[in-house]
């Protein structure tokens, strides 16, 4: 997995200017158990006076253009993120009705998958999304 700073040098490589809002928001990402959204990010305790939703938005869009971000766009809902990170990408589990996200806690059933067609079509860098939707027990009890 990614550190901080490995992802700042990524960044660098990359051509971004590395800013205190850019640093705390890898910071949020990275230590993100799940994906986050604006609003997510714009809540952040250590975001809070250091970065307005517009600098985040435009943060996440160049990250996201230079290949250090996953955008989500679950149905329905508002776009989450996760950072594109040295550790294997996660599948979820969504609600339909509430939205709650819980992120699989098992390997990839597509990534054999993936790899064949790699390996049969000469395609490169590769990727998927797969995404369960449900109802939470939650919402069902309701």
């Amino acid at each position: 997995m990614d550190t901080q700073e490995q992802l700042l040098d990524r960044c660098r490589e990359a051509g971004l200017r590395i800013t205190r809002g850019l640093q705390e928001i890898l910071r949020a990402l990275l230590t993100a158990e799940l994906p986050q959204s604006l609003l997510d990010l714009e809540a952040h305790p250590d975001l809070k006076g250091t970065c307005d939703r517009t600098t985040i938005f435009r943060t996440l869009q160049r990250l996201e253009s230079v290949g250090l971000l996953r955008r989500l766009n679950f149905a329905r809902r508002e776009a989450k993120f996760t950072l594109n990170t040295g550790r294997q990408h996660r599948e979820y589990l969504i609600c339909a009705q509430c939205g709650e996200v819980r992120a699989l806690e098992m390997s990839c059933p597509v990534h054999e998958l993936e790899t064949r067609l790699s390996e049969e079509t000469s395609y490169q860098n590769m990727t998927h999304e797969l995404t369960f939707y449900g109802t939470c027990p939650t919402c069902a009890t309701a």
